[in-house]
């Protein structure tokens, strides 16, 4: 390794080496700030990764300074970074375990997403060369980069770590109203004054956008002016409180004074919540509760995504593009065309034959749109998403739901003109373009996603016409389309599709699955074609105009790299971020599901599998996820392709043939090669990704759930330990999308489960540490004295229970599917899982006997329900409560129906009826007779709830639930959640006492506190001078030695304390509970702790973090027999939040009599 080191601006401190690393200590001159530089240059024979591997981990092991390494590991991380070829899992399974467990990140590569290549004809591709560093060095530089350079001769890609010296993301040049300004005192009056003293005009469009502009230019000034005092603010508040404390080290404080300390704490804290706030807007984290993270991870969050999507270079033909100039018109000028006018063309559509479109009635057109409500307004409002991007006015969804009651007469004002069609809403309509990546090595400008953030006044227009439409969408859109339609499920879908896998290969039938990738699919819908559509669906002139002035009249400006380019007006496409662009391109794309249903009606092309769906299965839609299905005949997949390319010039959409994949079934695969040509794509192979899910007609193994255990590992990567708490639910819901299809393998379980596990216990620390409670006892929930951490085995029993809820009572597309498959006409409980059975069916059979239990049927027609097995009589089957009957009957799985169909009952047994037997069949007629059928469905009602519809969450709590109730307390407190935990873990007995150590064969060493012993199973832990002075005021006011104060004045003396020094307020807000309430609870034992003591210190770190300390304070009596252990602790804090005290957990085998006790540790 030849390194070079630039003297003027570094300095090297010292040089460490090993066989397969150089490390420098190097101190940056410009910024004072030291780190250290590792390269590294890993072994490419495999003898000796080991030893690499192991290096490195001790390398990474020692280093308490922010550290960067780079260099080729001559390792892959995983499968995706090799092209092709076979791929070994040992390796990288150690790497990202030791990049785990030393809580290191890698920069994200721009440019490239391999870095090694061979020199051979057909070439292999690996990413071997990469940069890592601590969060401490992100945090230093959170801008830094990592870019690919060209390879020239050599076989590895040259990479550039540029730190760019440290400076910020932020951009101060667009206003942006920021959540945090919301802390500030005073701040709502200041808008309120602002917004209602500016009052323009009588046209209510100028009036509002005087407000807007008016408001975002004080807003400016002011936060300019916040913004410039907030570090001196926070340095004078800490200077003050530093005083203070000083003063107080020698004398008592005024209580003047200890009111000025109160009150500089409650800035302190304002200051800091107001800067946590600002990097969770920026990071758009979701799903993490209050408390679940701090500052420091939002902003590597927000860091990372930055980085992500900045944009370096783009390629093209004439060459490589950089620079942030020449890129912003380079891809100002790709959208300007984009967006620009469509190709004319000779195809049209006949607008008069509706007869096979179903139509929206009169009444429908004239409910969506009538006059505007401030109700309807306000629910759209508040139905928006927190955190998201604001548009080019700055001001988020949130700043309308704070300000609505002052805002709403000019909103209202505004909706009153758009109703009279007098609105300008083109003055509103304006969006800044985002580009999203598709993937990570994203170097052409196709590989980038447009996202449109509109201003949010505009926004809310379109959000009250979505939930005007949604209401009749269902009616005019084809069962083919499942996307962004109520009552639909994304999955529903799926089940199709994945039926129809199995059953053309079961069945050994002919066929073709055409899966279709549309190019640009938002991006090039033609605006006449859409307005065609709505007329042929019935829509009437005002709601078309209405929508042409939603789409028709907006201008959007290009955001590259922070910058915006100019704006220009659009001339086609939906705009990806408007809530109407779903419901807009289903409607566009029903279409197509219309013309190939007149193709088929007119014999022109068939579908598959029509045994199962009538007329057979054609088409499949969720947006622009398309499969096409072919019957096996190559003149009718030449009309298949010539309808779809008709359609393409119709609406715009393209069809990306050569992205596009195409899979044979049966005979079909004889004539591969002839639809690749026709079609001009490549064979698809099983399984292949359709809406997430990997599809196959075969049981899908452990492999194949691959992808989930990847995004568990990196979800769960230690630098996200350490900055995350350790509540488990945050990561449960990866695999849900999975586990509500299909039933999980035990391996994957058993993985999840340990990727779970090590992040909940060992969180960012890489060596092991103890399971303090059996995993299944976190796993129940809080009501009855535990985590409610989900169990993931119980949870996917009741996702799929859902899907026999909507089978039993729903119809539709793959309902009928299923019946024709397995049931036929049988009822739901006659289905089995028999060999060869399509995974859905095995996973939702599995739980069909538990669900069935969990409910009863209502009788309508009886051909749905078992006789003597379905709960449809009184509260349990008929087969339980006469078993005598059901033993010998011949028919045990006869339907209601039939057993009615003739009377008394149409029942024959096996043997003839006597004694009992006989009682039990009179006992059965009278009550079975009474009932009658009518011409109805049976009706399934589910059972643990009052409303008889199906919940997934009722179920979990159902099969959860262990029939003890305990108080929620705990769990209700305003505080923390990892403060929470550890006083749970306090409340069960489990933290690292003698007890529990001593059962677990752990030993400890000694030093030298005191300690006062009251009574029962708790202490407080006080340390430090500040402590010892008000024990010596206490003792001088009570006028005896406090040391020898009985257990009653000893209450009555922490009393006082509590009361002088800030109890109040840490009681009420960590536990619930005033001063006054205390005395007599658990807070009656009293550790004094004087000094500064290292092993306390190191117990107080790791509370702060959340982490249990496992140490022991083994305690003697005045005989020096006797002890005990205080170990993990939760911090107590005065009024200007130093820390005073822990409350922790002591043994309970001490008496009275060892009141007083020197520890020596």
């Amino acid at each position: 390794m030849l390194v070079g080191v630039n003297l003027a601006t570094l300095d090297i401190g010292s040089i460490d080496e090993g066989d397969f690393f150089v490390k420098f200590k190097i101190r940056c001159k410009k910024q004072d700030f030291i780190s250290n530089l590792v390269l590294v240059y890993g072994p490419a024979q495999e003898d000796h990764k080991q030893r690499f591997l192991t290096e490195l981990a001790h390398l990474s092991s020692k280093e308490t300074i922010p550290t960067v390494i780079g260099g080729d590991f001559n390792i892959m991380r995983g499968s995706h970074e090799k092209n092709k070829g076979t791929f070994n899992n040992r390796w990288p399974l150690l790497f990202n375990a030791v990049i785990d467990a030393y809580n290191l990140r890698e920069l994200e590569l721009s440019g490239r997403q391999f870095t090694w290549a061979n020199n051979l004809a057909d070439q292999t591709f690996e990413k071997l060369d990469r940069v890592l560093v601590t969060t401490e060095w992100e945090s230093k530089y959170p801008k830094a980069t990592v870019q690919a350079l060209s390879r020239e001769i050599s076989d590895h890609t040259p990479l550039l770590l540029n730190s760019q010296d440290g400076a910020s993301f932020s951009s101060h040049h667009d206003f942006k109203f920021e959540l945090g300004w919301l802390l500030h005192e005073g701040f709502f009056d200041m808008v309120k004054d602002i917004w209602t003293s500016t009052d323009i005009g009588d046209n209510p469009m100028d009036r509002w956008q005087a407000k807007i502009r008016r408001l975002r230019q004080h807003l400016r000034g002011w936060a300019k002016n916040i913004r410039g005092t907030y570090k001196q603010e926070k340095k004078l508040l800490l200077n003050k409180l530093d005083e203070l404390d000083k003063k107080s080290e020698h004398t008592h404080l005024e209580q003047n004074e200890l009111n000025i300390k109160h009150a500089l704490h409650e800035k302190l804290a304002l200051l800091l919540r107001e800067e946590e706030i600002k990097w969770y807007q920026r990071a758009k984290v979701k799903n993490l509760l209050e408390g679940d993270a701090n500052t420091k991870y939002f902003h590597l969050v927000a860091n990372g995504k930055h980085r992500k999507t900045r944009i370096f270079s783009l390629e093209q033909v004439e060459g490589i593009i950089t620079g942030d100039v020449e890129l912003r018109n380079y891809i100002t000028k790709y959208y300007k065309n984009l967006f620009g006018h469509p190709e004319t063309s000779d195809v049209v559509l006949d607008e008069n034959r509706i007869d096979d479109i179903p139509q929206v009635s009169p009444q429908e057109n004239e409910l969506i749109t009538s006059p505007f409500t401030s109700e309807e307004v306000r629910a759209a409002i508040f139905q928006m998403e927190h955190n998201k991007s604001p548009g080019p006015d700055g001001f988020p969804p949130e700043f309308y739901q704070v300000f609505w009651n002052i805002i709403e007469p000019d909103l209202m004002a505004l909706f009153a003109e758009f109703h009279k069609g007098t609105l300008a809403l083109n003055r509103l309509n304006f969006g800044n373009i985002i580009l999203v990546p598709k993937v990570g090595d994203a170097n052409k400008i196709q590989q980038y996603r447009p996202i449109c953030l509109l201003n949010v006044s505009f926004k809310i227009f379109t959000k009250v016409a979505t939930n005007r439409i949604i209401t009749v969408v269902h009616k005019i859109i084809r069962p083919s389309q499942t996307a962004f339609l109520p009552g639909k499920n994304i999955m529903e879908g799926a089940v199709v599709l994945h039926e129809t896998l199995h059953e053309l290969h079961r069945k050994k039938l002919n066929g073709v699955i055409f899966k279709i990738d549309f190019e640009k699919t938002y991006d090039k819908v033609h605006w006449d074609f859409l307005q065609q559509t709505l007329r042929m669906k019935g829509f009437s002139n005002t709601w078309c105009d209405w929508i042409k002035s939603f789409i028709q009249e907006g201008n959007v400006a290009i955001n590259v790299n922070g910058q915006n380019g100019a704006y220009f007006q659009t001339r086609k496409g939906l705009r990806q971020g408007d809530p109407l662009s779903p419901i807009f391109f289903n409607i566009v794309a029903d279409m197509v599901a219309i013309i190939i249903n007149r193709a088929k009606g007119e014999g022109k092309v068939n579908g598959v599998i029509p045994h199962l769906v009538d007329d057979g299965l054609s088409i499949l839609q969720y947006a622009d996820d398309t499969i096409i299905f072919l019957d096996h005949n190559l003149e009718m997949a030449r009309n298949m392709k010539a309808l779809l390319c008709m359609f393409e010039k119709l609406s715009g959409l393209k069809i990306n043939f050569h992205k596009s994949e195409i899979f044979y079934f049966g005979q079909a695969k004889e004539c591969e090669q002839n639809y690749s040509e026709l079609f001009g794509c490549r064979s698809g192979s099983l399984p292949f990704r359709y809406l997430g899910l990997p599809m196959h007609y075969r049981k899908l193994g452990n492999s194949d759930w691959k992808h989930i255990e990847d995004r568990f590992e990196q979800r769960l990567s230690g630098w996200k330990g350490k900055l995350l708490s350790i509540s488990a639910n945050k990561f449960s819901t990866i695999p849900m999308f999975m586990l509500s299809f299909f039933a999980i393998p035990k391996g994957v379980l058993k993985k999840l489960e340990y990727f779970r596990k090590r992040f909940f216990w060992q969180n960012d620390q890489h060596k092991k540490k103890y399971h303090l409670i059996k995993w299944d006892q976190i796993r129940q929930p809080k009501e009855q004295g535990s985590l409610g951490i989900i169990d993931l085995e119980i949870q996917n029993k009741c996702l799929l229970s859902k899907w026999l809820f909507k089978l039993a009572n729903e119809e539709g597309m793959w309902q009928s599917l299923i019946r024709n498959k397995y049931l036929q006409s049988k009822p739901l409980g006659s289905g089995t899982k028999k060999p060869g059975v399509s995974n859905f069916w095995a996973g939702i059979m599995e739980v069909k006997e538990l669900f069935l239990s969990l409910g009863s049927f209502n009788i309508g027609d009886g051909t749905q329900i078992r006789f003597w097995e379905d709960n449809w009589c009184g509260n349990q089957p008929l087969k339980f409560s006469y078993p005598s009957l059901f033993n010998i009957a011949t028919k045990k799985g006869t339907t209601v129906a039939e057993v009615m169909s003739s009377s008394p009952l149409n029942i024959y047994f096996r043997r003839g009826l006597h004694g009992e037997r006989l009682l039990a069949w009179n006992e059965l007629i009278r009550r079975v007779m009474n009932l009658e059928l009518s011409e109805g469905r049976d009706v399934f009602r589910w059972g643990l709830n009052k409303t008889g519809v199906f919940s997934v969450r009722s179920m979990y709590k159902h099969l959860i639930n262990n029939g003890l109730k305990v108080s929620q307390e705990i769990w209700r407190t305003r505080i923390p959640l990892k403060t929470k935990i550890f006083m749970w873990y306090i409340k069960r007995g489990v933290l690292l006492t003698k007890n529990n150590l001593s059962r677990r064969n752990w030993y400890g060493a000694a030093a030298l506190i005191w300690a006062i012993w009251l009574q029962r199973n708790d202490c407080v832990l006080f340390r430090g001078t500040f402590w010892l002075r008000q024990w010596a005021k206490l003792q001088r006011n009570e006028d005896q030695d406090w040391l020898l104060l009985g257990a009653q004045r000893l209450e009555t003396a922490s009393l006082q304390v509590f009361n002088s020094f800030g109890w109040n307020r840490c009681a009420e807000e960590l536990y619930g509970y005033s001063a006054s309430e205390a005395v007599g609870q658990d807070i009656t034992r009293l550790i004094i702790v004087p000094g500064d003591i290292p092993a306390l210190n190191k117990i107080i770190g790791n509370v702060f973090t959340g982490k249990c300390w496992r140490g022991k304070f083994p305690v003697r009596n005045k005989s020096g027999d006797r002890f005990f252990v205080v170990a993990d602790a939760t911090p107590l804090c005065d009024d200007d939040g130093r820390f005073v005290g822990l409350i922790c957990l002591a043994d309970d085998t001490q008496t009275m009599e060892e009141l007083i006790a020197p520890l020596t540790l």
